[in-house]
């Protein structure tokens, strides 16, 4: 009998989508979410599908593969479209924040064309523009909130994804969120930009040989079932229809009152849709490096930029108003030795959590602590100090026999700092020495609370706090002395 030779093309969509599926990366918005965050962090420059490492940030591989065989046919592009666009970068470009110039729709326009919009997973805003000279308290008013829940609106009536993130100077992520933001000692840290990451349980994603409805303009395969794509005519009208609203929905600033400013006293703060367009559960703040600010004088009388009192709503107006939702259950806060003066304020007014995740120290592919230029005039001693500070707040936080506010409610806490294992250890026989017993080590990092029969209320295997768990720091840091550890609540 002669041997039948098999072709690519004759196997069912499904199984090319799956083929694809294996071909297409980890999205770098989760990848390096717990990195120093720069402009370029997300973009690769690369034309090679290897991994390559530039000043110290780890890229990961593209998707050149995948790229490439979206170029063999029509057949190939319109199944492998779904995954080349699953993780979707939008970068604008930014000229004014007072007056609106986000256009979401010609991106929009392209994803619903495409059939792409059930598709995106992960939608990362990066923008790289920022106010100069600004009064602090103008930053809820340089962009309205009309337009920003326009903005959200659209954005959200055609993706559905279940990891949101804003990549973007701190004052320009003020602004996106209508809070307010400290800048007298901005100079001194000069921090470039902040992540701010919403994400919520992973939706099941589709079978592209199932459901998809093939590119505009481009004939049906033979193997796609009929009863599985809607009519051509049929697409073309609702998408026709969908792009038109957005459209006429745009804001316009032509005939647009001017906003003044309200009397904090009898107004509520400008709410941000943002936090509550989708049930988002879990939240990521990484505030970059504070390492710069070690440079000045009493550097621990100094106050970063941040979003943190806003999230938390214990700032002045209009930073009064906390912006979590009451569905986060997760809360991950990153940054670079922060002070612990800063770090206090969300020790102190900690929201009701099931986890959280705090690392204060660079990952091991940040070689910050070996760069002469950025180390100059700071005394190393001074930034473990502010981080050992820092952890002992929180271990004496997790150590109270009755713990204080919404530290009750908290299950898991998770060290992104644990690489520094002599340091760990030291915690550890802190916890040990407390007396309290309702804590135990699951792992290296993490603590889990257990009930009286010994039992972890929650593992940190199975709590939903959306990062990646291979992003889990192995390997070992610069060597420290942590000889300063927790020194005053031992002691005390």
């Amino acid at each position: 009998m002669a041997a039948t030779s098999a072709c690519v093309d004759g196997l069912p969509p499904e199984i090319v989508s799956q083929i694809f599926d294996h071909l297409s990366t980890r999205a770098p918005s989760e990848v390096l979410l717990h990195e120093q965050p720069r402009e370029d962090m997300f973009l690769s420059t690369s034309n090679s599908s290897s991994s390559h490492s530039e000043n110290g940030l780890q890229r990961p591989e593209r998707s050149a593969d995948l790229k490439s065989a979206s170029r063999v046919s029509k057949r190939w592009r319109t199944l492998a479209l779904p995954s080349l666009f699953r993780h979707v970068l939008w970068q604008p470009k930014v000229t004014s924040l007072s007056v609106f110039d986000l256009q979401p729709i010609p991106l929009l326009q392209f994803l619903l064309s495409n059939s792409l919009d059930h598709y995106v997973t992960t939608f990362t805003l990066l923008v790289d523009y920022s106010e100069t000279e600004i009064y602090p308290a103008d930053f809820p008013r340089q962009m309205r909130t009309a337009d920003l829940e326009w903005l959200w609106d659209r954005l959200f009536s055609v993706i559905d994804p279940s990891r949101f993130t804003i990549i973007a100077p701190p004052s320009t992520l003020a602004a996106f969120l209508n809070r307010m933001l400290f800048l007298d000692d901005a100079w001194s840290f000069d921090i470039p930009y902040h992540i701010l990451s919403l994400a919520r349980p992973g939706r099941k994603a589709k079978t592209p040989g199932c459901s998809l409805v093939p590119t505009r303009g481009l004939p049906l395969s033979a193997s796609l079932s009929p009863e599985l794509v809607k009519s051509d005519a049929a697409l073309t009208e609702a998408t026709n229809a969908k792009i038109e609203t957005m459209r006429s929905s745009q804001p316009s600033r032509a005939n647009a009152p001017a906003e003044r400013h309200r009397p904090c006293k009898t107004t509520d703060a400008p709410t941000s849709p943002l936090f509550i367009l989708r049930p988002w559960t879990s939240i990521l703040l990484n505030e970059g490096s504070s390492i710069r600010a070690y440079q000045t004088y009493e550097f621990f009388l100094r106050q970063p930029p941040s979003m943190l009192s806003a999230l938390l709503g214990i700032g002045e107006y209009p930073n009064n108003q906390p912006l979590l939702p009451s569905t986060i259950t997760d809360f991950n806060y990153i940054a670079i030795f922060p002070l612990a003066s800063h770090v206090q304020t969300l020790l102190s007014d900690l929201p009701k959590l099931d986890r959280l995740f705090v690392q204060l120290t660079p990952r091991p592919t940040n070689q910050v602590l070996q760069d002469q230029k950025a180390m100059k005039n700071i005394d190393m001693a001074d930034l473990w100090m502010e981080r050992n500070t820092a952890y002992s707040h929180l271990f004496a936080e997790l150590t109270q026999a009755e713990p204080h506010n919404n530290w009750a409610s908290l299950k898991v806490f998770e060290s992104g700092d644990a690489a520094d294992k002599e340091s760990w250890n030291m915690a550890l026989d802190f916890l040990k020495r407390s007396g309290i017993n309702n804590w135990i080590a699951e792992r290296d990092g993490v603590l889990v609370k257990v009930d009286e029969a010994g039992n972890p209320e929650q593992s940190a295997s199975t709590a939903e706090h959306h990062l990646l768990r291979e992003e889990s720091l192995n390997g070992s840091l610069l060597s420290v002395a942590p000889s300063l550890l927790y020194a005053h609540h031992i002691s005390g």
